[in-house]
């Protein structure tokens, strides 16, 4: 009998040790492809801030970031180690989500009032230095930007700073100044876990928040 209840004893002894055992090795796991997927979310910023810092082209002002932009969530698909996607627009947004829709003319750095269009109608008025809307801009000229370095102050930044799903991920990117100086990238959201995983928000989701400041090309008017 003593023999039988030590043999029962030593069975609850070997699962409670390889549940241990295959925890601690999931949670390895888990470790390896976050630091992967960060470091690739890190990669796809630059991939992003890159193209979009490029000079402006003739036409709609926000081209660079839209296709910056393109290429970053190219890049998170490639790169994220299938533990998060880009997620569409936050309920009841408007004026654009990830990258500005509203461009105004600008004269000497000072944006005209009255003087607004959607930014894709700016083709044939690149003569009158049309640029993202004031309050688009991530630096001084947006007046909720009173310190002149503040990061995520444009409207289209908002969606990245509204709550997500876990395992789903926004990108955003806006010029700091028009004529611009910098692109201000940001992708946020979380990372979906393979293991029981509590973090600051919420159970099995991994905060991403990767921000990238990187100087325009020369720009000439």
């Amino acid at each position: 009998m003593k023999r039988e209840k030590q043999s029962g004893q030593a069975m609850v002894e070997l699962a409670i040790g390889v549940a241990v055992f295959l925890l601690a090795t999931l949670g390895a796991v888990q470790l390896g492809l976050s630091a992967l997927a960060q470091e690739g979310l890190q990669s796809a910023a630059l991939t992003g801030a890159r193209i979009a810092s490029a000079g402006p082209l003739p036409g709609d002002p926000t081209q660079r970031l839209s296709a910056g932009r393109a290429a970053a969530v190219a890049a998170i698909a490639a790169d994220s180690m299938s533990l998060a996607q880009v997620a569409g627009c936050p309920p009841g947004s408007s004026e654009g989500c990830g990258v500005g829709a509203f461009c105004v003319a600008y004269r000497n750095g000072v944006a005209q009032p009255g003087r607004g269009v959607p930014c894709a109608q700016v083709s044939g008025k690149t003569g009158e230095g049309y640029g993202p809307a004031p309050y688009e801009l991530d630096g001084r000229q947006n007046p909720g930007c009173p310190s002149g370095s503040c990061f995520g102050a444009s409207r289209a930044m908002a969606a990245c700073a509204a709550a997500i799903a876990p395992g789903q991920l926004r990108v955003c990117v806006a010029y700091t100044s028009w004529p611009p100086l910098a692109v201000d990238i940001w992708i946020t959201g979380g990372l979906r876990t393979i293991t029981p995983w509590l973090s600051s928000t919420g159970l099995d989701d991994e905060p991403v928040s990767v921000r990238l400041r990187l100087q325009v090309e020369a720009f000439s008017s």
